[in-house]
C-alpha cells in the first residue's frame, strides 16, 4: 500500500520502467528467434502482471487523495490498520500533519504505518481514530473480555491449534515474531497484537474474534464437509476438525487464485485417463499426472503438516480442488493418491458442492468407494492390469508373502510396468487378507526429487497469487513453506 507522496512518486517511476521494458520486449520479439516463444510470452506476462499491480496501488492512492473514497466505518480489528492509513490519506493529511495533531514526531507515524500499527498500544490506536474522525464499532476492541496472550494460546490449544501451528501457518511473519517475543518475555505484551492474531485466526475459521476469548464452545463439525468420514482409532478428532477447516479455507483461496482453469468433464475410466496423460505428457510420473489434472481444471494443493487427513477433494459451485498431504517421499505413492482423489472428483458430476476427506491412508482402505478409487489409480499406473498383475505376483510367490519382495520386481520388469507402482498395489491388495506388506513395498520405491517439491513447483506455476489480498496470499504461501 502507498502511504505518502514519496512512495507514490517512486511507484510511478517503477511503473514507467516496466512499461518501457514491456514495450522494448514487444519490439524485439522478431529478433528473439532463438528463444522459445513460451519463454518470451512468460516474460511479457510477468511484466504485465507487475504493471497491473503497480497501477492498482497508484489508482487506490489517487482515489483516496482525491477524496473519491471515504473510510468512515471499521467493522473488524483486522481491517483497522489499513483503514487508519486510508482515512489519513482521504482526509488530505500528510504523515507530518497527523503527527502534529497527536503531538508526535513524523517518524513515529511513518513507523506505525510501515508496520500497520503493530507496535501501537490500544490507547494510541484510539487517539489516531479520534484524530481521523472515523467510526470503529465498539466490539472491535472486545470490551468486557479478558484479552491476553495466555488466554489466546490456551483457548486455541483446546480447539486443536498449538503454538507452532499458529505461528508457522496462520499468522503473518511480523505478527508471529511479535507474539513469539511476547511469549518468551522478550517484549511487553501488546493487546493490539493479540487482537490482531485472534482476528486473523477467526477469519480463517469463520469465527468471531470475541468467541475465541469466551468459554462458549466453538462449533467445528465435520458434517459440513460431507459424510465420508470414518475415523480410525487414535485419531485426534479435535485437531482433525480444525485442520479440515483450515485446509478448506486454503482450497477456497486456490479456486479464487486459479479462475481461468477450464471446467472439463472428468472421466473415471482408467483407460481413457491413462491414454490422455500419455498423449499429453508422454509419461506417468508425478509431474505428468499433476499437469494432466491441472489441465482438466482441477487444482492440486500440496500440504505437508503431519497428522489429520491424508487427502481431500472439495467441489465448490461446480469447481473441484484436491488437497494432498502425504508424508512419504515416494513419488509413486503421491501419484497413486493423486489419481485416487481425481477419481473422487469425477464422481457425482451433477452435484455442485461435494466434499470427501481421506482421514486414513487411501491405499490402505478396503471400503467400497475407496476400493474403486484405488482400482482406478492402480489401472492407470499399471496399464489397466492391476488385478491381473497382482494375481500373477501371488501365483509366482506360491501365495507366500515373504517371497513377494523378490517376485514383484521380476513380474514388473517382465510385464514392463513400474516396480514401485506394482509394489504399492500389491500391498493394498494384501490388506484384504489383513497382511501388512507396506514395509517391503516401501523398500521397493524409487527415490528422487521430493514429491512435495514437485507438486509445489507445479502449483506455483499455475496459481495467480495477485488475485488474492495480501493476508490470504501470505497464508497460502505459508502453507507451502518448509
Amino acid at each position: 500500500m502507498i502511504t505518502n507522496q514519496r512512495q507514490y512518486r517512486i511507484t510511478k517511476a517503477q511503473l514507467g520502467k516496466f512499461q518501457a521494458a514491456l514495450s522494448d520486449l514487444q519490439e524485439k520479439r522478431r529478433e528473439l528467434r532463438g528463444v522459445h516463444p513460451d519463454l518470451v510470452r512468460a516474460q511479457a506476462d510477468a511484466l504485465q502482471s507487475q504493471m497491473e499491480e503497480l497501477q492498482e496501488l497508484l489508482a487506490e492512492y489517487e482515489s483516496l487523495a482525491a477524496g473519491r473514497e471515504k473510510v468512515l466505518d471499521v467493522a473488524s480489528f483486522e481491517d483497522l490498520p489499513k483503514a487508519l492509513i486510508k482515512a489519513r490519506i482521504a482526509a488530505s493529511l500528510s504523515q507530518k500533519e497527523l503527527a502534529e495533531r497527536l503531538g508526535l514526531k513524523e517518524q513515529q507515524i511513518q513507523r506505525y504505518e510501515a508496520t500497520e500499527f503493530a507496535c501501537a498500544s490500544l490507547g494510541r490506536l484510539r487517539q489516531v481514530i479520534d484524530a481521523l474522525g472515523i467510526r470503529v464499532r465498539e466490539e472491535v476492541f472486545l470490551p468486557n473480555t479478558d484479552v491476553s496472550l495466555t488466554g489466546l494460546m490456551s483457548r486455541l490449544q483446546k480447539i486443536g491449534i498449538d503454538r507452532d501451528f499458529l505461528l508457522r501457518r496462520l499468522l503473518p511473519s511480523e505478527t508471529a515474531a511479535h507474539l513469539a517475543e511476547m511469549a518468551a518475555g522478550k517484549a511487553k505484551e501488546a493487546t493490539n497484537v493479540v487482537l490482531r492474531a485472534a482476528g486473523i485466526v477467526a477469519r480463517v475459521f469463520g469465527w468471531s474474534p470475541g468467541a475465541i476469548f469466551t468459554r462458549e464452545p466453538i462449533p467445528m463439525s465435520l458434517a459440513a464437509f460431507g459424510t465420508r468420514f470414518k475415523l480410525p482409532a487414535r485419531v485426534d478428532e479435535v485437531r482433525l476438525n480444525t485442520y479440515t477447516l483450515y485446509a478448506h479455507y486454503l482450497a477456497l483461496l486456490v479456486l479464487q487464485a486459479a479462475p481461468s482453469l477450464p471446467r472439463k468433464a472428468l472421466s473415471d475410466d482408467p483407460r481413457q485417463a491413462r491414454a490422455e496423460i500419455l498423449s499429453q505428457n508422454g509419461s506417468l510420473d508425478l509431474r505428468s499426472v499433476l499437469e494432466y489434472v491441472w489441465k482438466m481444471g482441477v487444482p492440486v494443493l500440496p500440504l505437508r503438516d503431519r497428522g489429520a487427513f491424508h487427502g481431500a477433494c472439495w467441489r465448490v459451485e461446480g469447481r473441484n480442488v484436491i488437497a494432498l498431504k502425504q508424508p512419504t517421499t515416494s513419488q509413486s505413492r503421491w501419484t497413486f493418491d493423486l489419481l485416487h482423489e481425481y477419481w473422487e472428483a469425477a464422481q457425482d458430476p451433477d452435484d455442485p458442492d461435494r466434499a470427501i476427506v481421506e482421514v486414513g491412508e487411501p491405499l490402505t482402505s478396503t471400503e467400497g468407494n475407496e476400493v474403486e478409487a484405488n482400482g482406478f489409480a492402480g489401472d492407470v499406473l499399471l496399464d489397466n492390469r492391476a488385478e491381473e498383475l497382482a494375481k500373477l505376483c501371488a501365483r509366482a510367490a506360491g501365495m507366500r508373502v515373504e517371497r513377494l519382495k523378490s517376485i514383484v520386481p521380476q513380474i514388473a520388469h517382465r510385464e514392463k510396468v513400474p516396480v514401485d507402482a506394482l509394489a504399492n498395489y500389491m500391498a493394498f491388495r494384501l490388506t484384504f487378507d489383513n497382511k501388512n506388506w507396506w514395509g517391503a513395498a516401501n523398500n521397493l520405491q524409487t527415490r528422487g526429487t521430493p514429491p512435495f517439491s514437485i507438486a509445489r513447483d507445479v502449483f506455483m506455476e499455475k496459481v495467480e497469487f495477485g488475485r488474492l489480498n495480501g493476508l490470504d496470499a501470505g497464508l497460502l504461501l505459508q502453507a507451502l513453506s518448509d
